[in-house]
């Protein structure tokens, strides 16, 4: 008689579902560490680099280096500001102490004799006279936006 081929798909396809299974064995041992920890740093790591994160860091140090800069250029500045308004304050009392030496050099007395001998009169002696000035209107002046309208209007007149 001659023997039946052996069907190999029928295993080939077959899902493993409500078959009773054999347990594992819950007791196994431990196995122990076979690989010694030189043999661990030995082994060569890929460490993979997101060009995102390397530009966003770049960008960061260079923001930093900016604000560091900035920092140090205020501080110039400041120093500056300070060293002129020192400046400024000398000048001020300098320029207070020759305004009395100048208004304490000149005799009031003196000025006013000199001022009637060359004919000038005295304020209170003088005559006033009112005198009513009435300025006109300007003329209006037209804006871009009226000379348009008018524009306008005259297309359909």
């Amino acid at each position: 008689m001659i023997q039946k081929p052996e069907i190999q798909y029928v295993g080939q396809f077959y899902i493993h579902g409500s078959e009773a299974r054999k347990l594992a064995q819950v007791k196994s041992r431990k196995k122990a560490k076979t690989r010694l920890p030189l043999v661990r740093l030995e082994r060569v790591e890929k460490v993979f680099i997101d060009p995102v994160a390397i530009l966003s860091i770049a960008v960061a140090l260079v923001m930093l280096a900016a604000m560091v800069v900035g920092v140090f250029q205020l501080r110039t500045d400041w120093a500056q500001h300070e060293s002129a308004s020192a400046y400024l304050s000398q000048l001020k009392k300098e320029n207070a102490a020759l305004n009395r030496e100048y208004q304490s050099s000149y005799d009031l007395e003196e000025i006013q004799s000199k001022a009637l001998g060359l004919g000038l009169i005295p304020i209170e002696e003088a005559q006033t006279r009112t005198v009513v000035v009435t300025v006109p209107e300007p003329e209006p002046e037209t804006t871009w936006l009226e000379e348009l309208r008018w524009f306008w209007n005259g297309l359909w007149e």
